[in-house]
């Protein structure tokens, strides 16, 4: 089982809780999305994601800290590994 973390940029029309001017000249949130990859005949299904303001960096390590947890937190026991 793979678990894909990635950042996406959500865009804000309107002033919304933490949005703030991203890095391509938006306006919005940064989150990071965690999805687990079920192999080559399935697709990615999220299972965890880190709300983020939209000027939040792309490779800040406490916040892939924090969205690896919360999706390991949702894998059954018997399929998580070092923990």
């Amino acid at each position: 089982m793979i678990v894909d973390i990635d950042g996406v940029l959500a865009l804000a029309h309107s002033e919304k809780q933490d949005a703030t001017a991203t890095w391509k000249k938006t306006f919005g949130h940064h989150p990071l999305v965690a999805f687990v990859d079920h192999g080559q005949a399935g697709s990615g299904e999220p299972v965890a994601a880190l709300l983020r303001p939209g000027n939040a960096g792309s490779n800040t390590a406490s916040d892939h800290i924090t969205t690896t947890q919360l999706a390991m937190a949702q894998l059954p026991k018997h399929l998580r590994r070092g923990l």
